[in-house]
């Protein structure tokens, strides 16, 4: 009897798969919405049990125990949080570099650089942008009391809107600087990701230490920062989207 040819239909599995895709180095992916919703709340109820029952004390007892020295060197530390806008232009002039040396052919210090460069330099740009925008209104908008105004008026809460620089302690735009910094380094370049992060840190630290925030201002603004990171970074760091590796006037144009 003659042999019929195999029908297409009974082709093993094997025979029509196809590999998977290699995952893209550094492509940042998307998050699920349920995860969102998981980690807001999660944040909502550490801000929370903070407020009620940290913040205070932990401000007393900074006030009680640590010295005139130990103030002054993490004043110095605090220093470096301020002024976003600073880390802005120098990230934006990192961006306008790395696009020029991509357009020139320039030789990469390691493959890929130009393009990472670049890409981390927008985000910077945008996550300080953007952070910078919702923690100024939450500042003004939630009106917390900065510690100061407990040791000196005996006042602990909120009080009005737009009441003044006293009541802008929630949340921390130094911190939010620091971690809005030391996220988006850590996300483009891993390998410098804990010494981002533990000055991140230490500039956080220094706010409760020279009594400027409390202790959910700081946990706040570094929650703010990672999620704008995160929210943003696919936008940014996915190598199929090739806009942030065009001029400013050529973003909204297709490829």
């Amino acid at each position: 009897m003659r042999e019929l040819p195999p029908s297409p239909t009974s082709t093993t599995a094997a025979s029509v798969a196809t590999p998977a895709a290699p995952a893209r180095r550094g492509a940042a992916r998307f998050v699920p919405p349920a995860r969102w919703v998981a980690v807001l709340l999660a944040g909502a109820i550490v801000l929370a049990l903070l407020a009620t029952y940290v913040d205070l004390p932990l401000a007393i007892y900074i006030h009680k125990t640590v010295s005139a020295n130990v103030d002054g060197a993490f004043n110095m530390i605090g220093q470096l949080g301020e002024r976003g806008e600073n880390y802005a232009l120098g990230a934006l002039l990192v961006y306008g570099l790395s696009l020029y040396a991509i357009r020139r052919g320039w030789s990469e210090p390691w493959p890929g650089a130009y393009d990472r460069m670049a890409r981390g330099g927008l985000l910077m740009v945008a996550v300080l942008a953007v952070g910078g925008i919702a923690t100024g209104l939450l500042k003004h908008l939630v009106a917390r009391a900065r510690p100061i105004m407990y040791f000196e008026h005996g006042f602990y809460g909120l009080g009005s809107m737009f009441g003044g620089k006293r009541f802008t302690s929630f949340p921390s735009s130094h911190t939010l600087t620091a971690f809005g910094v030391a996220v988006t380094v850590a996300m483009v370049f891993p390998r410098c990701r804990w010494p981002a992060l533990l000055l991140a840190t230490l500039i956080a630290v220094s706010r409760l230490i020279n009594l400027d925030h409390y202790a959910s201002d700081v946990t706040g603004a570094a929650l703010i920062a990672l999620v704008t990171v995160v929210l943003l970074a696919p936008y940014f760091l996915d190598s199929s989207r090739q806009w942030p590796l065009r001029p400013p006037s050529r973003w909204f144009k297709r490829a």
